[in-house]
């Protein structure tokens, strides 16, 4: 998949993921994630929600910049639960706040979160999955890929 440089996530610029629909972003969010392995606030990440002209599910998808573990691209997902042989991710799982700092649209999320490895054998892991459940019991699912 094509290597998404961070100096092109800005508020109103369009971008076009290879294999996704050219989109642009309109929101950027400050994420901060207490995990499950001891409750402290250790991870934190930028995420920026883009916006696209193509039927759902790809009318939306979501670029997580997780520092070293690499940039995510996050889409709307059928499955209901992770597949067989999925590893959950543990580090990145636990209760998670997500503070909208631009743009438009709900100021704060806070949910639960469970991130697994879909490919946990290769040496670099580029495929996952991601369920969410807010507050509400609203569920969204999601499927990451490694692109940058």
């Amino acid at each position: 998949m094509h290597k998404l440089n961070k100096s092109q996530l800005k508020v109103g610029k369009i971008i076009e993921p290879k294999g996704f629909p050219s989109g642009h972003i309109v929101t950027v969010e400050k994420c901060s994630l207490e995990s499950f392995i001891d409750g402290k606030k250790k991870k934190r990440w930028p995420c920026w929600t883009v916006r696209t002209g193509a039927p759902r599910p790809l009318h939306k998808y979501l670029i997580v910049d997780l520092g070293k573990d690499g940039i995510i691209l996050w889409k709307k997902s059928k499955l209901k639960f992770a597949p067989k042989g999925a590893k959950l991710w543990v580090e990145r799982s636990g209760l998670e706040e997500m503070e909208n700092i631009t743009g438009s649209g709900p100021k704060s999320y806070i949910y639960s979160m469970l991130v697994y490895i879909l490919d946990p054998k290769s040496k670099s892991p580029s495929k996952f999955y991601c369920i969410e459940r807010l507050r509400n019991d609203r569920i969204f699912r999601y499927e990451g890929f490694l692109i940058g």
